[in-house]
């Protein structure tokens, strides 16, 4: 992967956000903390400082008083043991130095090495200067040193004198110096352990965000990997779907939508194939109007010539036998463009509401001749009416060339199914619009057709009956009826197996059509 891309990847985006915000975090978390840990150092060194002052200057009041350098020397050496302490500085009254210890002798030398600086201290409520100064690297504490005495001093020495008011007098200050040094230390101390728990929290957040991202990712590169193979066309596998999170919801709606897809171009491909074979079927249609138009014309020029031959030749009866043979051709020849024109679209129909049922009872006895000896016919009708705006004849008519068709199916015999039901048709059914529809199903035994044979089988003057046993025009009359009809016909077949014509005509609504069923038997009646 290029740096480019990588830097625009999900995996780096997410672990951008999350350092940069393990970095304000911490950021602020160790300002505040180096504040606070700051501060309470700070006021731990003052008390320090102030204490040693304290300490210091009341140790020392005699030998101030005395201005014995040697004593006050012990008493400045457990001062100086302190770690923090850099220099220690006692003065008389007139604030000269008495004595003056450091750690860095050798670098300030003696005697003056500790300023006293009054000017840089506060003054007590007393007047007295004490308090403290910080500098850049030190802080300095001093501490004045008070002498008690009594009024009556000489009797003091000699009797136990209690009650007397006593008055404090400076005689001295004393001067603690600390190093800052600590304070830089503890500094030091809470970046490092700081940086070192960012650095902690970085790589465990690292690991896991990796391992979340991967669990992340790994469905969404799926997920891709399958939206570009199928904007190529190809042929895809269902995303698996691991969780029920975002991303398993993402990749459930993912199926659905490709599910949806290929059921649409299921329907698609099916509607351009019924579009293809309209487009086909109105040309031959188109062709054998033509062609029945101009050939009636010829047959009723022929009829008028056979009519007036008749005429003139009715005491010859050895010549008009031939004249009855043209005249008997003439009317196949009738029958035949009959139904071209049927097949065309071009003879008119007279609908109405009729019952299914009646018109196959009625048509039986004609059903049970067309079936003849060899060939036995079951029919099963549904115990309600059903209503449908049909051509009687028409109905009749594809019935016939069903069962027709049926009987040439089987030579050796067999049996023909005929039954009816209502059926209802839900959204996504690829060739009929949803609705409720009157199924009318012949059936019969024989050998079945392969594919080659059921996608021409309602193709005109397509036959797989020898020559000069049938036309080609049965199934093509029952298409072309049906679908003057806005019905429609399915073949399942199978070689071996038989084969099951289905005609699917709108069902009248269940009021309307008994209202209107009942007027069909009263004027059948009459």
């Amino acid at each position: 992967m290029s740096t480019d891309r990588f830097k625009e990847s999900f995996s780096f985006n997410v672990f951008r956000s999350f350092a940069i915000s393990i970095l304000v975090v911490f950021t602020a978390f160790t300002a505040f903390f180096i504040y606070y840990e700051n501060r309470g150092a700070r006021n731990d060194l003052c008390r320090e400082g102030k204490m040693l002052a304290d300490l210091l200057a009341y140790n020392t009041r005699t030998w101030v008083f005395a201005e014995n350098r040697e004593m006050l020397k012990d008493a400045v050496r457990g001062i100086m043991g302190q770690k923090n302490v850099l220099a220690v500085a006692i003065y008389n009254m007139e604030k000269k130095a008495l004595l003056v210890e450091t750690r860095k002798t050798e670098e300030q030398g003696a005697g003056n090495a500790v300023p006293f600086v009054p000017e840089s201290f506060a003054l007590d409520p007393g007047g007295k200067i004490s308090g403290l100064v910080e500098r850049e690297d030190t802080i300095d504490f001093i501490a004045p040193v008070y002498l008690e005495t009594y009024g009556d001093a000489e009797e003091a020495l000699y009797f136990d004198i209690s009650g007397r008011e006593s008055r404090q007098n400076v005689i001295g200050y004393v001067k603690v110096i600390l190093d800052k040094e600590v304070l830089r230390r503890e500094m030091r101390a809470i970046l490092v352990r700081n940086a070192l728990i960012a650095i902690v929290f970085l790589l465990a957040g690292s690991i896991a965000i990796y391992v979340a991202i991967k669990r992340v990712t790994r469905p969404l590169t799926r997920l891709a990997l399958s939206v570009r193979s199928m904007g190529k066309g190809e042929t895809i596998e269902k995303v698996p779907v691991e969780s029920m999170d975002e991303i398993g919801r993402l990749a459930v709606d993912f199926n659905t939508m490709y599910e949806d897809l290929k059921k649409r171009e299921k329907e698609k491909e099916a509607l351009e194939e019924r579009l293809r074979h309209a487009q086909k079927m109105e040309a031959i249609g188109t062709l054998a109007r033509g062609i029945a138009h101009d050939f009636n014309n010829i047959l009723a020029t022929l009829r008028g010539s056979i009519y007036l031959m008749e005429k003139k030749l009715q005491e010859q009866a050895n010549v008009k036998q031939y004249t009855g043979q043209v005249h008997n051709s003439i009317t196949k020849a009738q029958n035949l463009i009959r139904g071209l024109l049927t097949f065309s679209r071009t003879q008119t129909i007279s609908s109405r509401p009729m019952d299914i049922n009646k018109i196959i009872k009625r048509l039986q006895p004609m059903l049970d001749n067309i079936a003849g000896e060899d060939i036995g016919v079951n029919i099963s009708l549904f115990e309600v009416p059903l209503m449908v705006l049909t051509d009687s004849m028409q109905m009749e008519q594809i019935l016939m060339n069903l069962c027709s068709n049926a009987r040439d199916a089987m030579p050796d015999g067999g049996v023909i199914s005929i039954s009816t039901r209502p059926e209802t048709v839900p959204e996504g059914k690829q060739t009929l619009v949803p609705g409720k529809y009157a199924v009318i199903s012949v059936g019969d035994t024989g050998p079945g057709m392969d594919e080659k044979v059921k996608e021409r089988i309602f193709e005109p003057y397509f036959t797989t009956k020898d020559v000069g046993k049938g036309t080609g025009l049965g199934l093509s009359i029952v298409y072309g009826i049906i679908e003057r009809h806005k019905g429609h016909i399915e073949v399942y077949t199978k070689k071996g197996e038989g084969t099951e014509f289905r005609v699917y005509l709108h069902l009248l609504d269940a009021q309307k059509g008994d209202a209107e069923g009942a007027a069909e038997a009263a004027a059948e009646e009459v």
